[in-house]
């Protein structure tokens, strides 16, 4: 009896030994699994995402936040403005740890978007995608586009989808070069490509920071007893990163007569001006300028007796000046490396002239605001159209 009891309890202690050893291995076959998934399974955020928008894709304000929108919280949506698409920015990203992402839309209605991963040219990725907007860029095209630039960033980054490079250079060639007559066929590598791409730039793909400018304008400005003043001259503006402009303008006053009775005064001069501005956009084709400055007008008075009375005499010629504060702001059309330009500014001086005939009661007193507008030509140089 007792050598059966023996027997039974070792069975037992077999089967229980057994089902610890399965289950053992059972949980360390599934920790290997779950550590060979973690380690290949790619990264599931994208860290830092860099957008350009050109052409006319550049007048939606909702674009660039819906397709930030569809991105999670983790992931760096950032905005870049450039006027143009360089294809060696395309072709080359400066920095491995974002994915860069071009949309181009023209015509209102024809959209490209480009992107490119990996700053080694050796493993850069990219993906190129062409569709037609059948609405233009209005609410449904805009979040379709949105929706475009979202998923195709996704499928790159996640290794779902992307283009050859000899296709992305063609669909660039078709986008950023006129059309040229097919040549014919060379054995493809990598040196020629690299050497056929910085051959094929543009002038246009560099664009200088300092812009320098000269021009001829007149401005006609309301000044109370003394008439309208309209004065011819010229400008130098230097314009910095297409944002910030300086200029310097000398002017002439066309001489005008006005009569503070009984007298008549003819009144000549030349005025300076030093002006800050800043330029609100940078698209085509205008633009808005806005400037604050400061400025000083040298006058000459000339004075003589328009009536027959010997207790009235003419005051001897004077000079003087007028320094004045001024605010501005002008519209600008580009011509190619020109451009034209209107505005409106306002004088406010720090003194008024005051004008005095001897033997007369009271004084004509020059007005405490002038306003007025102005006409402008001017001409950059630099190797990039305004």
């Amino acid at each position: 009896m007792r050598e059966r009891r023996m027997a039974r309890l070792e069975r037992w202690q077999v089967v229980l030994l057994c089902a610890c050893g399965s289950w053992g291995s059972a949980r360390a076959a599934n920790a290997s699994t779950d550590s060979s998934v973690s380690t290949d399974e790619p990264r599931q955020v994208l860290g830092r995402l860099e957008i350009v928008l050109v052409g006319d894709v550049e007048q939606d304000p909702v674009l660039f936040e819906r397709i930030r929108s569809l991105f999670p919280p983790q992931t760096a949506v950032v905005l870049r403005e450039v006027d143009h698409i360089e294809r060696q920015a395309v072709l080359l990203p400066q920095r491995a740890d974002t994915l860069y992402l071009w949309i181009r839309v023209s015509e209102r209605t024809k959209a490209r978007v480009y992107l490119a991963l990996g700053a080694d040219e050796s493993n850069v990725r990219y993906l190129f995608r062409e569709l037609e907007l059948e609405t233009g860029l209005d609410e449904v095209g805009s979040e379709t586009l949105a929706e475009v630039a979202h998923s195709s960033a996704r499928a790159l980054w996640l290794h779902e989808r992307q283009t050859p490079r000899h296709a992305l250079i063609a669909a660039l060639e078709r986008d950023v070069e006129p059309q040229r007559p097919a040549a014919a066929p060379i054995a493809s590598s990598a040196a020629p490509d690299a050497a056929a791409e910085a051959q094929r730039r543009r002038p246009s793909d560099t664009k200088a920071p300092l812009r320098l400018g000269l021009g001829l304008g007149a401005t006609v400005h309301a000044s109370g007893v003394e008439g309208w003043l309209y004065e011819p001259g010229g400008f130098l503006a230097f314009e910095y990163l297409s944002r910030l402009s300086l200029r310097v303008a000398a002017r002439y006053l066309v001489p005008t007569d006005f009569e503070p009775w009984p007298a008549r005064v003819r009144l000549s001069g030349a005025s300076g001006e030093f002006r800050a501005g800043w330029l609100l956009n940078d698209a085509r084709p205008m633009r808005v300028r806005v400037e604050a400055g400061l400025g000083v007008f040298w006058g000459h008075a000339q004075a003589s007796i328009s009536a027959d009375d010997p207790n009235v005499h003419a005051a001897a010629p004077k000079d003087f000046e007028r320094a004045y504060a001024l605010a501005a702001a002008a519209f600008e059309w580009p011509l190619g490396p020109a451009w034209i330009a209107a505005g409106a500014d306002l004088r406010v001086p720090f003194r008024a002239t005051s004008y005095e005939v001897v033997g007369q009661s009271g004084a004509s007193v020059s007005p405490s605001l002038s306003p007025g507008g102005s006409l402008e030509l001017g001409i950059g140089f630099d190797p990039v159209a305004r």
